[in-house]
């Protein structure tokens, strides 16, 4: 890790002025960049990924370390990476419910490798999720600090505007399921209705990506469906996600 790179640096990396997709890449955590020690950001199989010709965008729904440790490889096959991340951490010690500390140490450690491709402006986005964001790895109790999120179809460009770059074709790929998220369906049936066609590429399987049809998700398109799905979530003040579940009281 560079030492002059701060906070601001960093984010530029991975969301820089001038390229196409930077609007969409969240802030959040690049707000608590610490300078971690530890090893270099992981090798990562991304043989499943054809070359970038232009036409295909990639919609990465997998543990979000996993996300980061891909984007590099996936950068120099020619895509850019879009962090899409929107959980804080916890800033005073508390249990997370999503633990994300270890993705902002992976886009730290990333920063360099990434900058070093020289990615084009234009290349074709990535599009990078934590597949642990509604949910995490630990059951609500209180004094825990309830990071969960979700993902919205405002999070991301719209039909009109991936097809205006040439994208035609978006693939979604997770661990173990060709089935999108509840959440995430709602973005790309929008994307599907728009005239993109819509991939899915489980990593547990040798198989090339298959064409799904995304099925009309609960509540699709329905004027408040932002506000209802983010009942039950906790907003942080600083952005994103987060906030502690209170403790009952006593009396």
């Amino acid at each position: 890790m560079n030492p002059r790179l701060n906070k601001e640096a960093i984010f530029q990396i991975w969301a820089p002025p001038n390229a196409i997709w930077s609007p969409w890449a969240k802030p959040v955590l690049f707000a608590h960049v610490e300078y971690p020690t530890g090893p270099d950001v992981p090798a990562a199989d991304v043989r499943w990924a054809d070359r970038a010709d232009g036409s295909t965008a990639l919609v990465l729904d997998v543990p979000g370390t996993d996300a980061v440790a891909m984007a590099v490889p996936l950068a120099r096959a020619g895509y850019r990476p879009v962090p899409l991340f929107n959980a804080c951490p916890s800033t005073g010690g508390e249990i997370t419910l999503v633990e994300v500390k270890p993705i902002v140490q992976t886009l730290v450690w990333a920063s360099p490798e990434l900058l070093a491709v020289g990615l084009a402006f234009d290349a074709p986005p990535v599009f990078l999720l934590d597949s642990n964001r509604r949910t995490g790895l630990l059951s609500p109790a209180p004094g825990l600090f309830d990071n969960r999120s979700i993902s919205l179809p405002t999070d991301f460009p719209s039909a009109n505007l991936l097809l205006s770059r040439g994208i035609r074709r978006v693939v979604l790929v997770q661990a173990v399921s060709q089935s999108p998220q509840a959440d995430l369906s709602h973005t790309l049936r929008r994307w599907q209705d728009g005239g993109i066609e819509i991939f899915s590429k489980a990593l547990d399987r040798a198989d090339p990506a298959d064409r799904i049809i995304v099925q009309t998700p609960r509540a699709f398109r329905t004027l408040w469906y932002n506000l209802l799905a983010t009942i039950g979530l906790r907003s942080s003040p600083l952005g994103g996600f987060g906030g502690i579940l209170p403790v009952p009281s006593a009396g």
